[in-house]
């Protein structure tokens, strides 16, 4: 969706609008538990086309945390254009008013031979990165690579690497994301997004847009499914559908880049998530980020089926559209991923967005407060 988000940050659309919560007076309900909900705390913007390293920084796609350490790793999706694909390191500093954020270094990610990866000049397919996790366990990297539908077909993957950017492994990936002449991920609508729960035993992927056989994309009419897929020890063990909504308005001439799809999800533990949707109408110069509560519950296991006719999904809850967080420019957000804990014990929410390396679009991280999850 990179073209539609381009196209309507080109004409300014990214404003800050926006109204404040409606803070609950604990005199009237004393022993309610606080509704779930994410409160925007600040945002800081990353210099454009900064060099760290002798590489352009930019196209920051996915980040995520290591509790142990408190570092940041923030992946780029260049597809080795500009410099060989690539992640960076961060230190981020929050406060209940406040985010300040710092690149430190960067590494390459290298393939098996220890090689980088080359630019599709090389006759070669490049990755797409567009997600990153750490393993609280190991500590290891755990990206995700949109693969490629055009002249060539280079199926979706899921890769380890150690912080260096060292090849460790590649896990499987169902055969319902594996990409032929009719079946599988559309392009540029792959695996976008990638999580750990906090105790490191599971992790899961998440696709931006239904896949080919479970439906178009959503309108204005109608969501759609997309999968999310679970691995226990690095082994494929489920799969749940995930409802995204429809588009928030609807386009003035057919366009199949207005959609609305799901740009990263943050595993919380005991079936829960946070995911954050993005969706673009570009003909009316319209782009949306909302952030979802969603639980697996009863949802149905179409891991190896083919058809998700009758499957149920996973349910979900709003919990606020950007649009409605006062001082925040809503931008191209595609990363998310929890922070440290505030002094109060809330929970912190970080999201990072991809600039495209282009002057319109910015690198930036903003920080939420959780509360009630």
């Amino acid at each position: 969706m990179r073209s539609a988000v381009v196209a309507l940050l080109l004409l300014g659309l990214l404003a800050t609008v926006g109204c404040s919560p409606t803070a609950t007076d604990p005199a009237s309900a004393p022993s309610a538990a606080p509704k779930p909900g994410l409160t925007f705390l600040g945002a800081t913007t990353l210099p454009r086309a900064s060099q760290v390293e002798a590489t352009t920084v930019g196209g920051l796609s996915g980040i995520s945390r290591d509790p142990r350490t408190g570092t940041y790793y923030l992946i780029s999706d260049d597809r080795s254009e500009r410099d060989p694909a690539r992640f960076y390191t961060a230190t981020v500093t929050v406060t209940a008013d406040d985010v300040q954020a710092r690149l430190t270094g960067t590494k390459p990610l290298r393939r098996a031979d220890g090689s980088t990866f080359p630019s599709l000049a090389s006759g070669e397919v490049p990755p797409d990165p567009e997600g990153i996790a750490v393993d609280p366990r190991s500590r290891n990297l755990y990206w995700v690579d949109e693969g490629e539908r055009s002249d060539f077909l280079e199926n979706p993957s899921v890769r380890v690497a150690t912080p260096t950017g060292k090849f460790v492994r590649e896990l499987e990936i169902p055969q319902s994301l594996r990409i032929d002449s009719g079946t599988g991920p559309r392009r540029n609508q792959a695996l976008e997004g990638v999580s750990f729960t906090p105790d490191g035993r599971q992790l899961f992927t998440a696709m931006e847009e239904p896949l080919r056989q479970d439906g178009p994309n959503p309108t204005a009419e109608a969501g759609a499914p997309t999968r999310i897929t679970r691995y226990d020890a690095g082994r494929l063990a489920a799969q749940y559908l995930y409802p995204l909504e429809p588009l928030f308005a609807e386009p003035r001439e057919p366009d199949s880049a207005a959609t609305n799809g799901l740009s990263d999800l943050v595993a919380l533990g005991d079936g829960r998530f946070l995911m954050i949707e993005r969706a673009a109408v570009p003909d009316r110069l319209r782009i949306g980020v909302r952030i979802y509560l969603a639980e697996v519950g009863r949802a149905t296991d179409v891991l190896g089926r083919d058809s998700v006719r009758g499957a149920t999904p996973m349910t979900k809850t709003l919990l606020l559209d950007l649009d409605d967080a006062p001082g925040l420019r809503v931008d191209n957000f595609e990363g998310a991923t929890l922070g440290p804990e505030l002094p109060d014990g809330r929970r912190t929410l970080l999201l990072v967005s991809d600039d495209n390396f282009h002057w319109a679009l910015t690198s930036q991280i903003a920080a939420f407060a959780l509360t009630g999850i």
